[in-house]
């Protein structure tokens, strides 16, 4: 987990973004508040010389520990803990772009049952982020980035046109939906953005930087670049956990930061914002720290999450051999269920499946998640819940 590094080194610095001044034509062919604009212009980044102070390597190395003690901790039961904080850190991720659903909402989506707008989106950015960790233990490369952008925006009305593709339109970040006057912040000109994503990959495949420095400069140039129409910020903090495992520091978890960081958001943007004037190791830190915490409470509901069976089979005590005896240890990795899947899973008829299921709702640990007679399947509800009260103890801290 250690890097090369100069114990007299300060803060890590990047080069402040540049700016260009262009014409500005309104797409309705209407008359415009502005004929010009200033768009960023990010500083290459492939061959940036980064050194972590001894503070931010500090931080970043009792971050990776934290991680390691988690995956080793929970080797055993990676079936049950990788699904969960995966979808624990798209639920995050998308609450800090206000994209707000319900868990049950969202079982209904990941399970193929008609769901509101929201959970669908959130369902597509766990597909995205999965995608783009699986493929990054050989180094992230673009077409896995717009790999996780296609679930992502597959489902948007505005947006499902562009989804997997990098734009090929001006756009800004608050301000005026008609023009870039006001904008917070207007990224580079769509010429300029396929070689700033080149120049992006070819950074986050360095092995040279601080594992929580490379991914603080991988997310905050993206979030500059806005290499997307929509989805940007759930991709680029995806691209976090991209750049873990690469490098190492993950092997088979997605480390949760975003639970971590959507109680904090303002600030959060705030960190990433000041990138653009040379500053990243206020972010670095920030960012380190919320992997700690991130970890230490993913830990608490790991170990939660363990222990579901035997509290369950407290509540019900099925008989040996049932079919609810055989179903209870397999609903923390699989807590999305119908009459079918409980069949299959423990080998009892339709009939006694369903038996099954009734008991296991009577005794709450199961709960539909349909109200329509057709189509009908049940949640745990205590694995469902785990990821909001993760949230909630993260945003107490």
């Amino acid at each position: 987990m250690s890097q090369p590094h100069d114990p007299t080194a300060g803060p890590p610095a990047v080069p402040p973004h540049g700016s260009e001044v262009l014409p500005w034509a309104p797409r309705s062919g209407r008359r415009s508040e502005i004929v010009e604009y200033a768009a960023s212009i990010p500083p290459l980044i492939a061959d940036l010389p980064l050194v972590a102070s001894a503070d931010l390597l500090a931080a970043s190395r009792a971050a990776q520990i934290d991680i390691a003690v988690l995956e080793r901790t929970y080797a055993g039961q990676i079936a049950t803990l990788e699904p969960f904080l995966l979808r624990t850190e798209a639920i995050a991720s998308s609450r800090i772009e206000e994209e707000l659903t319900t868990v049950d909402q969202l079982a209904r989506a990941q399970y193929g049952i008609s769901a509101p707008r929201t959970a669908r989106t959130v369902k597509g950015a766990i597909d995205g982020l999965t995608l783009l960790v699986d493929r990054s233990t050989d180094g992230v490369g673009l077409d896995d980035i717009l790999a996780a952008h296609r679930p992502l925006m597959a489902d948007d009305a505005e947006d499902r046109w562009y989804a997997g593709r990098l734009r090929e339109m001006q756009n800004w970040i608050g301000g005026s939906n008609r023009s870039p006057a006001g904008a917070v912040h207007v990224p580079p000109e769509p010429g300029r953005v396929p070689g700033l994503m080149a120049d992006l990959v070819a950074f986050m495949r360095r092995t040279d930087i601080d594992p929580v420095l490379h991914a603080a400069v991988a997310h905050s140039q993206f979030e500059s670049i806005h290499p997307f129409t929509d989805g940007n910020g759930r991709v680029g903090r995806s691209l976090i956990n991209g750049v873990w495992r690469y490098r190492g520091v993950t092997t088979r978890m997605a480390v949760p930061v975003a639970s971590a960081i959507v109680a904090d958001r303002e600030h959060y943007f705030g960190l990433v914002n000041d990138y653009r004037s040379g500053e990243i190791e206020p972010f670095a830190l920030y960012l380190a720290h919320a992997t700690i915490r991130a970890a230490e409470e993913a830990a608490v509901s790991a170990e939660r999450l363990v222990t579901l069976p035997e509290r369950w089979r407290e509540q019900v005590r099925p008989r040996g051999g049932s079919a609810v005896a055989a179903l209870l240890p397999m609903l923390t990795s699989t807590p999305i269920v119908d009459a079918h899947d409980v069949a299959r899973m423990t080998g009892a008829s339709p009939a006694r499946a369903y038996a099954a299921i009734e008991r296991l709702v009577d005794a709450e640990v199961l709960r539909p998640i349909t109200q329509s007679r057709r189509d009908m399947a049940w949640a745990a509800g205590d694995v469902l819940d785990e990821a909001d009260l993760m949230v909630e103890r993260l945003r107490l801290r």
